[in-house]
């Protein structure tokens, strides 16, 4: 590889640290290409360069006179999201069921006191508990926080592309609910307990009930 492409692979990398680590969250939009090429020290084709092959790999969105916007926390995120929003929503839901049932039983097995404030803190998020955990956004926050209490951090980038995915494709779908309170209590009790089996157990009857709402709405 030639000095130049070991500079753009560098600061590609170092936009996706800074990204990783919440300077610059999804949605969020970059400085202005002279702060950045002031900051990192490189020149300005570079940071061009850098920015369009994170913006292949669909962590970056450059639109024309707005600026560079993040898509995406990783590379694997972005380029996931991409591929699954062009399948069928079932398909990306069987999928998602079945990182939510393992990253339930690794949560039952690794949590920590941290990842049980952010559990309850996104579970407290929603203002009456009935209704919309499967497809709102604070269903889904606390899905994330599951997932994440897995701290398995490959299958936490994955997950994070089939949830935007699942946002993207029930969006045109008319689900309903989603799903009760009633399946999150077993499936947070169960993590609390360190009962790695009933996590998987419920994590996966909890998605069964969206995804039966999704085929409903479908036939």
């Amino acid at each position: 590889m030639s000095d130049s492409g070991r500079k753009v692979d560098t600061v590609a990398a170092t936009i996706e640290e800074a990204i990783a680590s919440g300077r610059w969250p999804v949605g969020s939009k970059l400085p202005p290409e002279t702060a950045l090429v002031e900051e990192l020290g490189v020149a300005r084709n570079t940071m061009r360069e850098a920015v369009r092959a994170l913006a292949h790999a669909g962590v970056l969105s450059a639109r024309h006179g707005g600026g560079v916007y993040v898509t995406a926390a990783s590379p694997v995120e972005g380029l996931l999201g991409r591929r699954l929003a062009r399948g069928d929503v079932l398909d990306v839901l069987s999928l998602r069921r079945g990182l939510e049932v393992e990253a339930a039983r690794l949560a039952a097995q690794r949590r920590t006191p941290e990842d049980l404030a952010r559990i309850h803190a996104a579970w407290n998020a929603h203002p009456d508990h009935t209704g919309g955990f499967g497809t709102t956004e604070a269903g889904m926050a606390l899905h994330l926080s599951i997932v994440e209490a897995s701290h398995n951090s490959a299958l936490i980038d994955v997950y994070r592309g089939v949830l935007a995915a699942v946002a993207d494709s029930l969006s045109a779908v008319s689900v309903g609910p989603g799903f009760h309170v009633d399946e999150h209590r077993p499936l947070i009790a169960a993590i609390e307990e360190r009962n790695p089996d009933e996590a998987a157990r419920a994590a996966g009857a909890a998605l069964d009930t969206v995804i039966d709402a999704v085929e409903s709405s479908l036939s």
